[in-house]
């Protein structure tokens, strides 16, 4: 990635790791685990990986006005997707033949516990569910965890492989109109409006192709130079808490009431404060208000551009699927060793179980991570150089639409990156 856009891998960084401490203290440090939600019944960290997916999946389509990265990273998008689960889902495996799984869970809803039902028994759960799994454009609108043989946080990866297509899809109508900016813009407005109006993720995903057709025109430069930009971010920031963050001197339960109300689909789905699974209109605009601040600020690029947030963008994705095997393993042993209890525990506990979960997140990346976007790039090379006999073939134009800079440069391809929910620009 650009030196210039490292701020996003921060973003991403930081958004796995608040993901894993909101897991991890739930057993041991309620009070710090609120933290980390913000003091609220729901977290934005999921919708900003959606609102980052969108992002960095079109840039550069959308710089280029083509449709070959698409096709290149719609090809590659299920394999980078699937392969570091199966990867995980294996060391787990091995974790649980090696005894290291707490026979006692320590947290009270049992169906958050490994055990023999939660670990892949057969070939078929091991290879073939994550695949069917994760592809199921199905589960758009999950209601409940991931397949037992996975970790629970797999349950977004299908609304990141399913909107994915459906961003792919819109940039194909946006490239048909270059050097049209307002109809680019006005196609996205519809598509965000149909979406919010239904109550899909999807609007997270178009919400970051704004972005980033802000960004490649230009839009965003010119607002961060301008001299009221501070101003303005700091104001929409208070915005962005009075009306989204439930508070008792803030109306944000209220707003999302009224919000629910406008949506079709409301009394099927639910707001901020009943599930953090499903989407929430009000956590998607304050999502917004965070990533324009940020992208129109050279203090705050700076700051998550800064290595330690680099190296959590880098983890992430490991992070984010090994990190339930490591709650309900390594956490425990570490858990009857140390006072928990105790206000040394609560401070020592923490430190340690981070270090030791990065240090294994960082190991997987190397074993598991790099070999299988690799594996992944291979695939891709495999599928399109494929022949037929038919020169008008759909594989053959495929292959001459993407140009030989996509397939033999990494930094022209989403898949690369070293996590699922980032594409390098």
């Amino acid at each position: 990635m650009s030196s210039k856009l490292l701020y996003l891998e921060g973003i991403r960084g930081i958004a796995s790791f608040a993901v894993y401490q909101i897991h991890s203290l739930r057993d041991y440090n309620h009070q710090f685990q609120r933290f980390w939600m913000l003091w609220q019944e729901w977290t934005i960290t999921v919708p900003l990986f959606f609102v980052l997916s969108g992002r960095v999946l079109t840039a550069s389509p959308l710089r280029k006005n083509l449709t070959g990265p698409i096709a290149s990273s719609a090809l590659r998008r299920p394999f980078r997707l699937v392969l570091p689960v199966i990867g995980v889902m294996i060391v787990g495996w091995i974790m649980f033949q090696l005894g290291l799984f707490d026979s006692v869970c320590p947290n009270s809803d049992q169906s958050f516990c490994p055990g023999p039902d939660k670990v892949p028994g057969s070939f078929f759960d091991l290879f073939v569910r994550p695949f069917l799994y994760i592809t199921n454009t199905a589960g758009l609108l999950p209601t409940t965890f991931s397949p037992k043989p996975l970790p629970y946080t797999a349950w977004t990866l299908p609304l990141e492989y399913a909107n994915s297509n459906y961003v792919y899809l819109l940039i194909f109508i946006l490239v048909e109109f270059k050097n049209q900016t307002m109809v680019r813009y006005l196609i996205l407005l519809g598509a965000l409006i149909c979406t919010l109006y239904t109550h899909l993720w999807t609007a997270h995903f178009i919400v970051g192709v704004i972005f980033a057709e802000l960004s490649n025109n230009g839009t965003l430069e010119k607002i961060k130079s301008h001299k009221w930009t501070p101003v303005i971010n700091v104001v929409l920031f208070l915005i962005g808490i009075f009306f989204c963050v439930g508070t008792s001197i803030t109306i944000g339960v209220q707003t999302e009431q009224w919000v629910k109300y406008l949506q079709v689909n409301y009394y099927f789905q639910f707001g901020n404060w009943d599930g953090y699974m499903e989407e929430k209109p009000m956590v998607l605009l304050l999502s917004a208000i965070l990533m324009f601040i940020v992208e129109t600020s050279n203090f705050w690029q700076k700051v998550l551009g800064a290595k330690v947030f680099v190296f959590l963008g880098r983890i992430s994705y490991t992070l984010y699927l090994f990190h339930p095997y490591f709650n309900y393993s390594i956490q425990p042993l570490l858990m009857k060793l140390i006072d928990h209890n105790s206000l040394h525990g609560k401070i020592l506990l923490p430190i340690i179980c981070t270090i030791l979960v990065c240090i294994c997140s960082e190991l997987l990346v190397i074993i598991i991570d790099e070999p299988s976007m690799k594996l992944t790039s291979m695939v891709y090379k495999k599928l399109t150089t494929l022949k037929t006999n038919s020169s008008n073939s759909t594989v053959d134009l495929v292959a001459i639409e993407i140009s030989k800079e996509d397939i033999e440069e990494p930094n022209a391809n989403v898949d690369v990156s070293s996590t699922p929910l980032k594409e390098e620009l």
